[in-house]
């Protein structure tokens, strides 16, 4: 008898140990179901909280695209500066959510845009997400990134014997592109790759001889839609000629900014290394003087931010001209078209170097005129180094046989007219340099909207809780 009882308090004491242990177990069961159910729950949440402020920032963002007062607000003068402005929206996805969204500009076209979304929870309580980000528009072109550039609407870009390589752009005409005499021009993204890239436009027709190659991504005229045209059409509508501002009474023109620094004292010229002259506005007969005076192979250098000449401007006699900013003129700029020189009974043949270099972020530099622009014979048979931005309100006229013509900017006349020979001519886009060239500075002039990309950039993307 003491040993069945003795049994049973074994079972009872085995079976309260077990039902300890399921409980046990059991609690633990429970509490992991009922945290992994909260910590899914919580992830459904932040889940949810970050799409909806991401759909608030993108709804910010197709405002600034296509939203006519936003997009004014967000990029024009004078006000972009510091514009803001805020909204929001409730019930948006999901019941009992909202997002409220501010915009700050810290200049035209750049600024940050706060994207608050909130979502009710149970028991009156409320989840949130905050994300911030930094948007800015760039730059765009003045010229359909094309390094290579005619505006006048009935004149054409003639390339003859020539080869011309393009990189990083497009290649455009209002009027006629006529490539012929087995001439070749081959539009790439870099140097370094030389992939087929970039786009021909023209707003009338691209004419191509036999013998001659053309090698782009697209060509967009009146008689050829080859490749992407989609966005521009074919053919391309007409683009005007960027207007310079040489000679106006407003400060910011090329004359009254060349005149100030010579006010200033800010003006060095250099005849073949030794300070020839300390003014930065010179008639034609002044500087004429200057290029005579340095002799036959000897270097004109122009250390002015802007050099303006009241006349022609004629490198002629063997001469070398070194522009270290921008040349600017009223009438026709000759460099080597004529090889001698014959001046108070002294005569001086030879050919003509020109080279132009920048001189830094925010300051112009090439070479402009109202007039024509001609690079003759004499500007050949050596290598021409230019960065900035050659600009003729008429004709450039490039028929020479340079070693290379390389130029990083862009070339723009109302005509273009090319033989090299078959010598190689190299055209790098520089957007930054064309801006600065056309605008006499790195701002446009007052009262001018500066393009910018139709695109909105994000630069960078925060989040918080």
């Amino acid at each position: 008898m003491k040993m069945i009882l003795s049994e049973k308090g074994t079972i009872l004491i085995i079976s309260s140990l077990v039902l300890a242990i399921l409980l046990v177990l059991g609690s633990y069961f429970l509490t992991s179901v009922i945290t992994e159910s909260k910590i899914s729950r919580s992830q459904a949440i932040a889940a949810q909280t970050y799409y909806l402020a991401e759909a608030g920032v993108n709804e910010a963002i197709w405002r600034l695209k296509n939203d006519s007062e936003w997009l004014e607000n967000f990029e024009t003068e004078p006000f972009c500066g510091d514009w803001s402005s805020d909204f929001s929206k409730s019930d948006i996805l999901l019941p009992g959510s909202s997002y409220q969204i501010q915009i700050q500009n810290s200049e035209c076209a750049r600024g940050q845009i706060i994207a608050t979304s909130t979502i009710e929870v149970a028991e009156g309580k409320t989840a949130q997400r905050v994300v911030k980000v930094k948007i800015f528009k760039a730059l765009g072109s003045l010229t359909e990134d094309s390094p290579l550039f005619t505006g006048g609407t009935s004149e054409n870009i003639d390339v003859s014997a020539s080869v011309i390589n393009l990189y990083d752009g497009n290649f455009f005409g209002n009027n006629n592109i006529n490539i012929k005499y087995s001439s070749q021009v081959n539009i790439f993204d870099n140097q370094e790759t030389e992939k087929e890239e970039g786009k021909v436009f023209a707003g009338n027709n691209v004419n191509l001889d036999w013998g001659s190659e053309l090698n782009a991504t697209a060509i967009c005229s009146k008689n050829i839609c080859q490749g992407d045209c989609s966005e521009e059409g074919c053919p391309m509508p007409s683009l005007s000629m960027p207007m310079i501002d040489f000679d106006s009474t407003d400060y910011n023109s090329y004359k009254s900014q060349a005149s100030a620094n010579q006010n200033g004292g800010l003006c060095s010229v250099l005849c073949n290394g030794v300070q020839c002259s300390t003014q930065c506005v010179f008639t034609a007969d002044e500087f004429e003087d200057l290029l005579w005076q340095i002799g036959l192979g000897g270097t004109l250098t122009l250390n002015n931010k802007i050099t303006y000449v009241t006349g022609i401007v004629n490198l002629k006699g063997g001469r070398k001209l070194e522009i270290n900013g921008i040349l600017v003129a009223d009438r026709t700029v000759d460099i080597g078209k004529k090889d001698c020189w014959t001046k108070l009974g002294d005569k001086y043949c030879g050919f003509n170097q020109l080279t132009i270099n920048d001189p830094g972020p925010g300051i112009p530099s090439g070479l402009l005129t109202k007039a024509k622009i001609n690079f003759g014979l004499y500007s050949s048979l050596q290598n021409i180094e230019i960065t900035g931005l050659i600009y003729a309100n008429d004709e450039i006229s490039l028929i020479s046989l340079p070693q290379t013509f390389n130029l990083t900017g862009g070339l723009l006349g109302r005509k273009i007219s090319i033989i090299s020979g078959w010598q190689v001519i190299n055209l790098y886009l520089d957007n930054t340099v064309i801006f600065e060239g056309v605008w006499g500075g790195p701002e446009p002039p007052e009262g001018e909207k500066p393009p910018y990309s139709p695109i909105v950039t994000i630069e960078h993307w925060e989040e918080t809780y």
